[in-house]
């Protein structure tokens, strides 16, 4: 029983501790690349009973990152938004080869402001030869949206108020069989956290192992990732898990499932060391009055019968009498074995002697429980 117990609870607690270390290795605790625009200011969460640090690095071929201004900050609450936001514009000149398209990704807070005045140059025989669109979306899916959007020629602005933080892409697209030239003035409106506050600031720099945020293991902190306002800069963020908190969960949960299981088979024993006694019993009775019947029915040699009777009723009265004392009858079962052999005052003078193992299959016991007859 020992052994068995201790198998199950190795095999329970290597489970938890692979499926701890998958959901560890998995995507929102592993590593991620993202792109730091110009005007970024990315809010950082993260559970810090789960997660020990948060690490941001450049990528290796970027250079001149600090130039750029990007700065990881460590807050102990989460930050609020300025009421004043960062206001630049971006001057392009784009030549859109036909059937093509060209975006650009800024990651944008609520109440900030997108604004693309555009002039595109006149193209022979088309009248629409450019479409403009700010969206959540890129790739294949942003592509379909793009060229439901109106087309636009001539001068104009597009304009959107962002509702919801997130990436979004400026695109222009050009889905006619020409080559396209636009000129596109971006007026660009970021709503930044305030990150006055802030217990820790650093700027990583290329080639360095990056800045690292640890946080604390109680508490609400977060992070916040900005950038200055010039062109944007590829960064690898990733998230370090807090090990130990793993570790003891595993645990726990392989205690608790290891105790469940204990719990069950003393259930199981003790029904099926019931049911058992309850068969036997009824047997017992059934024969008795089966014997009785066919002694009954035999006059003529009721000498002989009655003797044949006494011997089986002295054997059957034998088989419920304990097997220690030999006086009392049978009225307790021992756990986990479920086996009923001696009386109750017997049965518990075994269990709580040194050599506690049960008569029958020696099995090394653990409880002594009565049994009632109603």
């Amino acid at each position: 029983m020992a052994a068995a117990a201790t198998s199950c609870f190795v095999l329970v607690l290597a489970l938890c501790l692979l499926v701890s270390m998958a959901l560890m290795a998995g995507h929102y605790y592993g590593r991620a690349e993202l792109v730091a625009g110009p005007g970024c200011s990315r809010l950082l969460r993260a559970n810090p009973l789960l997660v020990q640090d948060i690490t941001v690095r450049t990528a290796e071929e970027e250079e001149g990152s600090g130039a750029n201004g990007l700065v990881l900050y460590g807050l102990a609450e989460i930050p609020g938004l300025d009421d004043v936001p960062a206001v630049w514009s971006e001057a392009r000149r784009v030549v859109l080869p036909a059937n093509s398209h060209k975006e650009w990704v800024y990651f944008l807070n609520e109440g900030s402001q997108i604004e693309v005045n555009y002039s595109v140059e006149p193209v022979t025989g088309l009248t629409n030869p450019l479409r403009i669109t700010i969206a959540q979306v890129a790739g294949k899916e942003g592509f379909t949206q793009w060229s439901e959007e109106p087309s636009v020629n001539g001068t104009g602005a597009v304009k959107q108020i962002i509702d919801s933080s997130d990436d979004y892409y400026v695109t222009v697209s050009n889905l006619r069989d020409q080559d396209t030239t636009a000129t596109l003035d971006f007026r660009i409106s970021s709503v930044l956290y305030n990150t006055s506050g802030a217990e820790y600031a650093c700027s990583p720099s290329p080639g360095s192992s990056g800045c690292t945020y640890t946080l604390p293991i109680l508490g609400e902190n977060v992070a916040v990732l900005s950038s200055g306002l010039k062109e944007g800069v590829k960064v690898e963020l990733s998230y370090g898990p807090r090990w130990i908190i793993y570790f003891v969960g595993s645990a726990i949960l392989a205690v608790a499932l290891l105790l469940l299981y204990e719990v069950l088979s003393v259930l199981l024993g003790f029904c099926c060391a019931v049911v058992a006694d309850q068969r036997t019993t009824t047997t017992a009775s059934l024969l008795e009055s089966k014997e009785e019947e066919e002694g009954g029915s035999r006059g003529s040699s009721f000498e002989s019968v009655s003797s044949h009777d006494g011997e089986a009723g002295d054997e059957e009265e034998g088989r419920r009498l304990c097997v220690v004392c030999c006086d009392a009858r049978r009225d307790c079962f021992f756990m986990p074995c479920g086996h009923s052999a001696t009386c109750h005052a017997c049965g518990t003078k075994i269990v709580e002697g040194d050599a506690s193992c049960c008569p029958f299959c020696r099995r090394k016991l653990k409880k002594v429980r009565r049994i009632f007859c109603v």
